[in-house]
Formats: structure tokens, C-alpha cells, sequence
């Protein structure tokens, strides 16, 4: 790949134009989706919202971006270049850092979330739910630190309506303590006067200058492995980063930024012969990502066999100590105990059965419910989990318009196997902890066909990432190691129960060492998972563009195949033509 990437066309002045078009046409681009996302506001019917004219000009975005790369692939890899990518990348950000958050509001929770945390509160011990009960319920709560927390919703009208509009508020926050200390230095900076969209731009802003970090240490890691800095046109004119940062204002950007860093780190830590210093400044950006986004972990098995198979076992446990202490520090408070029901009753003057709790909880309400229900129940935007997990659950109690396609287990069978899984993890028990042979309920059917869908995939995932991880660490070459956390990212997004489309702007840092361009494509698939929006609020009802689902069950069974088949397909076409192509080379 590097080799012909060093060798631009004579005539670079037709790219340099081509190049400068398409810039000024995709920042023409942002500034129509700028004008778009004003229809996203609050006051805007979800049936009335142009979700289709917002993936209309993301299509034509991701176009362009597509040729940009190739064009710019024809110029020399100068300091000129860089700028001049770098350059346009903040002109995209700064067009659409002031636009409304399209079909997006996980930034109200942030903007909570920081306010807390800057008050000396730790974001895990009250659910945004709790907050408002008790602001309902009058009077002073029991609870000094509730009490602060209603005085302070109350101090801003633009935290009040932060914290009214969040979702799933009965979950503490999930969020690990690197992005809530991004979310607090926004909150330290921003005037209380402000209205709510400033302080969402305020927000926005910060995650954007780590967006905008992390290009320039994918341009430093294409440098050290002597690639074209064309490539770095992956990421910074992605139009999908665009609409998750930029727009979405996801924080995803902070765990990127420190992920990204690291890889860059690693590589440069093992050209040092295996010193110490540069193992453990590795070490030190994996664990700050892991402190910022959980994700990041499955980097581990990566890390450790380039470090040990490269320089030594030494090496390797001074760089997983470092990532392992310095990460249980950080997801300490995230993983802390929690409070009682009986103590947050107490706090807000409720009886204990008025409290919002969410579906199956337990009596403790621990700190890390917000991560524990993510983990233990969400489920969007996916395939390859979907069906392991439908032909695993019972479809009987399900109504017949609501029904897989494409389940071809029987009832029987899917009981016998969740219930088998349940007993061997000892979940089939009476009130007294007694093991018992009894029928699972429906609700223990669907809970443990999850459970035995995450243990599938996920299960066959770790096997691929460790086995991956050390044949790449068996290569002397910078640019393998990248493309193994490539593939460790792309395969974790592509097994996960839940893959929102901001999910693979982890991956894209790391594209410009695919080996398949395919992977190039996903960015633009994955925003169908925005169609969801308009098929659910177009189509209410059942008999959805002639099928027997409605539009939110449709999206499900039908876009989601159209959205990953065609990459499936061209991965495994792309596999298998190189592997005739290295057969038919051997044999020569």
C-alpha cells in the first residue's frame, strides 16, 4: 500500500482542483444539513422531520469524500497536504458545530451529567429521574446531596431542560469518569444565562477539538509508518464523524482521541526497542480510552502480544500493568456500590413502591445499573446478533405480525437450549436460591436467550481477536498491527447486539490500513439506521410499505438485511479473490 501511495501523477494541478471543488462542495454540503437540522428541533413532528433530505445530502457527502481521497492520493504526501486537509476539516466542523442535534439526544445527559460533576457529585449515585421526583415531590429531600441536586436543576433554565429531556432517566449515568470530566469542564465554562442549544454547542465544541486531535494523530501514525497522508481524508472528512460529533455531539470522540493515541503510541514504543517509558505512555492512553469509553478493552490482547512478542515478556507485563491499575482506577467509581431502595425512598419522601425503577430490578440499586442494563438488555441496529438471538427465542408468545422472517428454530428446540444454558449458569432457582427443574418464564426465557446470544458472539469474537492479535504481533510491520485493531474494532461493531452508527467511528481512524474497501463503505450503509426514525413515524401501524410489520418492525426485519448483507457480501467476495489471487501467485 505505501509504496504506491509515494508515487503522485506528474501532473498534480488537475488534483489539486478537484481536490479544492470538492472541498468547498461538501462544506456547501454542511451548510444545507445546517440549514436541515433547524427542522429537528423539539417543536418539529417526528412525522414532519426530512429525514430522507438529510440522508440525501450525507450520500452525496460521502461521494465526495470517497473521491477526495483518491484524488488526493495523486498529490505529493507534504506538510501542504496535511494543512490543507486539516484546513477543511475545521471548516466542516465549524459549519455544522451551531446545527440541531438530528434525530440525537444523548448530549442533554452529558450536559447533566458535567453540571453534577462539577458540583463535587458523583454522576452514578442519583438517577436524573430521582432529581425530578424529588423536585416534584416539594419540600426539602432528606438527602443534603438530593437537595443540591434540585437547587441546582433549578438554577439554570437551561439545565432544567436538560435534564427534562433526557432519556432512559431512571438509569444512573453510564458514562465512565475520563468523559465526565469532559462533561464537567463544559460546565465549568459555560454561564448559567446561557439557553440550551449554547450550552450544547459549548459541549459540542470540546468534543469536537478532540475529534480534531485525533486527525492529527491519525496524520503522526501515517508519518511513522511511511503512508500517504491522503489517507487521513478517511477521517477527517468523514461525513459520518461529521453528523456523530459535530452534529450528534456523541462523546465517542474522547475514547477515539485516547484509543487512537495509543495504537500511534504502541507503534512507536516497539521502534524504541521496547523502552519502558514510551510502553507505559502507551499504556497510560489505552486506559485513559478505556476511562472514557469501555470499549477500548478489547485492545488489550493486541497490545499485550505485540509488546510481548516484540519485546519481551518484561515489556509486556510493565505495559499491561500499566493499562490494568490505571483503568480499574478510572471505572472505580463507575463500578462503586450504589444506594438502597429504602434509602433513595427516603431521600424523596416516596414510599418504595413509587419509585421509577426500571423493568427487573433488583432491590440494591448499584451505581453501575446504567452500564449493567446497556450491556444486559440493549439491542439496535444489528444483524448477525439479531438472528442468533431470534432463533434462539421462543416466537410463540409473539404476535404473528411481529414475527422474524427469518427464524427457522422451533419452539421446542429454542427452550430446551435456553433453558440448558440457564441451568449450567445456575439462574434457575427458587425464591431460596434452591436449584430447580421448573419451565423458565417468559421473562427468564427472554432474559437467558440474550444472555446465551452475548455468550455466542461474543465468545467467537474473543477467540478472533486473541488469535488475530497474535499473528499480528508475529509481524515486524507497524501497518499490521493497525490493521488488527482495525478488524478487532470493525468485528466487536459487527457482533454487538447494538450497533449505532456512531459505534463505528471507532473503526475509522483506522481505515486507511484495510486491506478490504469495503470496510470504506460501512459509514455510509450505517446511517440507514437513521430511516428508523421516518419508517416509525410514518408507518404506525402494520403493513408497512406492503409487509406485515409496522415501521419501527420493518426497520428490524428488512432494513437492517439491507444495510449489512451487501457489506457481508463484499467482504467475502473481496476475501475470496485475494485468496485465488495469492493461490494463483504461489503456483507460478
Amino acid at each position: 500500500m505505501s509504496s504506491e501511495d509515494q508515487k503522485p501523477e506528474a501532473n498534480g494541478s488537475i488534483a489539486t482542483i478537484v481536490l479544492l471543488s470538492l472541498a468547498s462542495l461538501s462544506a456547501l454540503g454542511y451548510a444545507l444539513l445546517l440549514r436541515v437540522s433547524n427542522e429537528f428541533g423539539s417543536d418539529t413532528k417526528a412525522v414532519d422531520r426530512p429525514t430522507l433530505d438529510m440522508l440525501t445530502l450525507f450520500g452525496a457527502l460521502f461521494i465526495a469524500h470517497w473521491i477526495a481521497i483518491y484524488f488526493a492520493r495523486r498529490l505529493p504526501s507534504t506538510a501542504t497536504l496535511a494543512v490543507g486537509i486539516f484546513a477543511a476539516a475545521c471548516l466542516f466542523r465549524g459549519i455544522f458545530l451551531n446545527s440541531i442535534p438530528m434525530h440525537e439526544i444523548d448530549i442533554y445527559r452529558y450536559v447533566w451529567d458535567g453540571a453534577v460533576f462539577a458540583e463535587g457529585v458523583s454522576p452514578y449515585r442519583y438517577a436524573p429521574q430521582q432529581v425530578k421526583d424529588a423536585a416534584l415531590a416539594g419540600g426539602a429531600p432528606n438527602d443534603p446531596t438530593l437537595q443540591q441536586l434540585v437547587e441546582l436543576q433549578a438554577s439554570s433554565q437551561s439545565l432544567y431542560e436538560s435534564l427534562d429531556t433526557i432519556h432512559y432517566g431512571h438509569y444512573p449515568s453510564p458514562y465512565p469518569i475520563v468523559s465526565q470530566a469532559v462533561f464537567a469542564l463544559s460546565a465549568k465554562i459555560t454561564p448559567d444565562s446561557v439557553t440550551t442549544h449554547r450550552r450544547m454547542v459549548i459541549m459540542k465544541g470540546l468534543l469536537v477539538l478532540m475529534d480534531l486531535a485525533t486527525l492529527v494523530v491519525v496524520m503522526l501514525l501515517l508519518r511513522e509508518l511511511n503512508m500517504h497522508l491522503a489517507w487521513s481524508i478517511a477521517y477527517g472528512w468523514c461525513p459520518l464523524v461529521l453528523k456523530e460529533v459535530a452534529n450528534g455531539g456523541h462523546l465517542d470522540s474522547i475514547a477515539i482521541f485516547f484509543s487512537t493515541c495509543a495504537i500511534w503510541l504502541l507503534v512507536r514504543s516497539v521502534r524504541k526497542l521496547g523502552q519502558p517509558t514510551p510502553t507505559i505512555s502507551a499504556g497510560i492512553a489505552l486506559a485513559l480510552a478505556i476511562g472514557a469509553k469501555l470499549y477500548p478493552v478489547i485492545l488489550v490482547p493486541l497490545f499485550v502480544a505485540v509488546w510481548f512478542r516484540r519485546c519481551g515478556w518484561k515489556i509486556a507485563a510493565i505495559g499491561l500493568a500499566t493499562t490494568g491499575i490505571l483503568s480499574i482506577a478510572l471505572l472505580y467509581p463507575l463500578l462503586g456500590p450504589g444506594q438502597t431502595n429504602a434509602e433513595i425512598a427516603a431521600a424523596v419522601e416516596l414510599q418504595p413502591g413509587e419509585l421509577n425503577q426500571p423493568p427487573d430490578a433488583a432491590n440494591q440499586i448499584e451505581s453501575d445499573d446504567g452500564i449493567q442494563a446497556f450491556l444486559e438488555h440493549w439491542e439496535m441496529n444489528d444483524l448477525l446478533f439479531m438472528v442468533v438471538l431470534e432463533n434462539l427465542r421462543p416466537q410463540a408468545e409473539v404476535a404473528e405480525q411481529y414475527q422474524p422472517w427469518f427464524v427457522f428454530t422451533s419452539d421446542e428446540w429454542a427452550k430446551s437450549i435456553v433453558t440448558a444454558w440457564a441451568k449450567f449458569k445456575g439462574e434457575n432457582k427458587d425464591e431460596q436460591g434452591a436449584a430447580v427443574d421448573q419451565p423458565l418464564s417468559s421473562s427468564q426465557l427472554k432474559r437467558e436467550s440474550f444472555s446465551l446470544a452475548r455468550a455466542i458472539t461474543g465468545g467467537w469474537f474473543f477467540i478472533f481477536a486473541c488469535v488475530l492479535a497474535w499473528i499480528a504481533a508475529g509481524k515486524e510491520d507497524g501497518q499490521k498491527w493497525c490493521q488488527a485493531a482495525m478488524l478487532t474494532l470493525a468485528w466487536f461493531w459487527l457482533t454487538c447486539p447494538t450497533q449505532n452508527p456512531w459505534y463505528w467511528c471507532w473503526v475509522v481512524p483506522l481505515l486507511p490500513f484495510a486491506v478490504s474497501r469495503t470496510w470504506h463503505a460501512v459509514a455510509a450503509v450505517t446511517m440507514l439506521y437513521y430511516l428508523r426514525f421516518w419508517l416509525t413515524a410514518q408507518y404506525p401501524r402494520p403493513e408497512a410499505l406492503g409487509t406485515a410489520y409496522n415501521g419501527e418492525f420493518f426497520f428490524y426485519f428488512v432494513i437492517a438485511w439491507v444495510e449489512f448483507v451487501p457489506i457481508l457480501a463484499g467482504l467475502t467476495i473481496e476475501w475470496l479473490t485475494r485468496r485465488q489471487f495469492f493461490r494463483s501467485k504461489a503456483k507460478q
